[in-house]
């Protein structure tokens, strides 16, 4: 598939809109995010424990996506999906610390161009700019953190801090331009804090077994998250268009595994997604959506067309039909210690492969084929491959099929400091 690498005609267009359009008419645009979210924790999305009031009430003022799957369950190939809207191997990105080539356009790219104020403030180490490469195109691009969690691992800027920073960046900004910024959270990622204070469960640490307490300490996290992105809110404009989605989700123990990167079960792949903004009737919506779809959807938000070569559907303006095939993969969150060795596994296959579709979900790799009616079974309890072997055949043949369609790009290699390489460890995404 030919994608348009650089962005001159892009800019072009989009420099031509904002003469015709004055500044003061756009929206302003909020891309707010969470790292390790899994939707089932949101009570919007069915949790049991009144853990994010305020996601809760945004969700109810919002278009609310119900089936939203990220192409793969890592942080930074998942936010350059978003943001490229091209699948991570497309662009070289499948990894963590795996640099984004620099010929590959930005959404950020396409506001800036179009008159707005451009700002960031990131939390997660996998995201900052010079591992990344997703700095570009933002006047401001917050990533000078260091924190040390629980005094002894830097990786990530926690809630409060991510809040204070966004509310100096809301405060400084240019009022004569509109913007767009995006805002970073990072506290469900592991390690977890627990927030006794905020610990909405009922739930003893002291009275339950280990991973139940793994499971309390999490949702402790996501409910410091919602108050954190609730102190945010008092500083954003009310008419700001809101686009709120997390990067992946994360096992709880789920299929004996803890954590994300190395599996595409539901519970490590979909993702809550919902968007907010003037003239959207607020409701629920079970049309399936994927993450390389929020590119477009932002820039539609704002009546900006993106760059040719642009995968994934404008979920407002152009949405996708229900029987939409989505691809998932994952080539696992390590980042090997030697640069050439990080070249040559950037060039490898993935991991695991899979497919959803109309109510089935295929996984392929890991030595066996899964296949799962999730419709019926959404915790993928029981595998019914050996009842469907046709079906598990046209599967891997679309699987194949689309991976010979969708090239893999070049990888680009970014030296590693020893503190990316001691942060990365603490995230477990270094070998």
């Amino acid at each position: 598939m030919y994608i348009v690498r650089f962005p001159f005609l892009m800019i072009i267009i989009c420099c031509l809109i904002a003469a015709v359009f004055p500044a003061s008419a756009a929206p302003n645009v909020l891309f707010l995010t969470a790292d390790t979210l899994r939707s089932d924790y949101l009570g919007c999305y069915g949790h049991h424990c009144e853990t994010t009031p305020f996601l809760d009430q945004l969700a109810g003022q919002s278009l609310v996506f119900e089936d939203c799957v990220c192409e793969t369950p890592l942080t930074f190939p998942s936010f350059g999906a978003m943001l490229t809207s091209l699948y991570p191997r497309m662009t070289g990105t499948s990894r963590n610390g795996l640099k984004m080539p620099e010929d590959i356009p930005l959404v950020q790219e396409v506001f800036k161009a179009a008159g707005y104020e451009t700002g960031c403030v990131q939390s997660n180490w996998t995201l900052k700019n010079r591992l990344s490469g997703l700095g570009r195109g933002f006047d401001v691009y917050q990533d000078n953190f260091h924190d040390k969690r629980w005094g002894i691992i830097k990786p990530e800027r926690n809630g409060k801090h991510v809040t204070d920073t966004a509310l100096a960046l809301l405060a400084g900004r240019d009022k004569s331009k509109p913007f767009f910024f995006w805002v970073h959270y990072s506290d469900p990622h592991a390690p977890y804090n627990y927030h006794r204070d905020l610990n909405r469960t009922g739930k003893q640490l002291w009275r339950l077994n280990s991973k139940d307490r793994v499971r309390v300490k999490y949702d402790t996290e996501v409910a410091y998250m919602d108050a954190q992105m609730a102190r945010l809110f008092e500083a954003v404009p009310a008419d700001t268009i809101v686009l709120f989605v997390a990067d992946h989700g994360e096992s709880l123990y789920e299929h004996n595994y803890l954590g994300h990167g190395r599996r595409i079960y539901q519970t490590n792949m979909q993702v809550p997604l919902f968007v907010r903004a003037p003239g959207i009737q607020p409701g629920r919506t079970p049309l399936p959506a994927c993450t390389i779809d929020v590119g477009p959807t932002l820039l539609g938000l704002a009546g900006l067309a993106g760059p040719a070569g642009m995968l994934g559907r404008d979920l407002i303006n152009d949405p996708p039909q229900a029987g939409r095939m989505r691809f998932l993969e994952t080539y696992g969150g390590a980042v090997p210690k030697l640069p050439g060795a990080k070249f040559l596994m950037g060039g490898s296959g993935p991991m695991r492969s899979g497919i959803v579709h109309d109510g089935w979900k295929i996984i392929t790799g890991g030595g066996e084929v899964e296949l799962f009616q999730i419709s019926a079974d959404p915790m993928e309890l029981k595998n019914v491959a050996d009842d469907y072997p046709q079906r598990v055949v046209e599967f891997k043949k679309l699987i194949q099929a689309w991976q010979k369609e969708h090239a893999k790009g070049q990888t680009q290699v970014t030296p590693l400091s020893d503190e990316d390489k001691s942060a990365l460890k603490s995230l477990g995404y270094f070998e």
